[in-house]
């Protein structure tokens, strides 16, 4: 079984998402051979970090709301991760540009590295309250997952790099229709949106197990 995931490393329906299907996967009685691509996608490929801006006051500004509402409004995102076993933390995320992570991400996917990769810098950006546009720590963090530090550097001082692998899958996520992240599709036939709840993966699941 193929499962092809868009995803983007700040997008918390994708972090929570992945640990509803990691979930489902592991419950599925008779599943072997699951292999999992993810695809590169911008949620706000405007953003930028500003220094020493946390994520709510950027989320604030934006909104033309006070960080209390904010927070507010950010609740039910932190309850849903932490029934998944998940942290968010939104008092020290970063409002940062994902693009460079991405163009490294390519290099960790042409390494079979690419769940491991996401794996990581999910929790770095809502965990541990890491700059994702900062290149030090793309660097760090790439080579935590077993990625060339030279090699990494090299992708992130020249911009031409795995620039067009990005654009590509981003290009064809709008193809097939893809409107927000994360978006799932099963054996190149069935399509899933969203954080969806561990038994809808399953039923999914099922369906395409039983059909192969």
């Amino acid at each position: 079984m193929k499962i092809t995931i868009w995803s983007d490393f700040n997008c918390p329906f994708c972090y929570i998402g992945q640990a509803h299907l990691d979930k489902a996967l592991k419950d599925t009685v008779g599943l072997t051979d699951v292999e999992i691509e993810y695809n590169s996608y911008q949620l706000s490929p405007d953003a930028k970090y500003t220094e020493g801006e946390s994520y709510i006051e950027r989320l604030a500004k934006m909104k033309g709301s006070s960080t209390e509402e904010i927070r507010q409004m950010l609740a039910y995102t932190e309850d849903m991760a932490n029934n998944a076993g998940l942290e968010i933390d939104h008092e020290t995320m970063k409002h940062a540009n994902t693009f460079d992570a991405h163009r490294v991400f390519q290099y960790a996917k042409n390494e079979n590295l690419g769940e491991e990769y996401f794996t990581r810098f999910y929790k770095a950006h809502f965990a541990e309250g890491e700059i994702l546009s900062d290149h030090d720590t793309i660097v760090r963090l790439a080579s935590e997952v077993g990625l060339n530090k030279e090699k990494v550097e090299a992708i992130l001082q020249d911009q031409m790099i795995n620039q067009e692998a990005v654009t590509q899958e981003i290009a064809i996520a709008q193809t097939i229709g893809v409107q927000g992240v994360p978006f799932y599709v099963f054996n190149n036939k069935y399509g899933l949106s969203g954080a969806q709840p561990v038994e809808t993966f399953k039923q999914v699941i099922e369906t395409v197990q039983s059909e192969a």
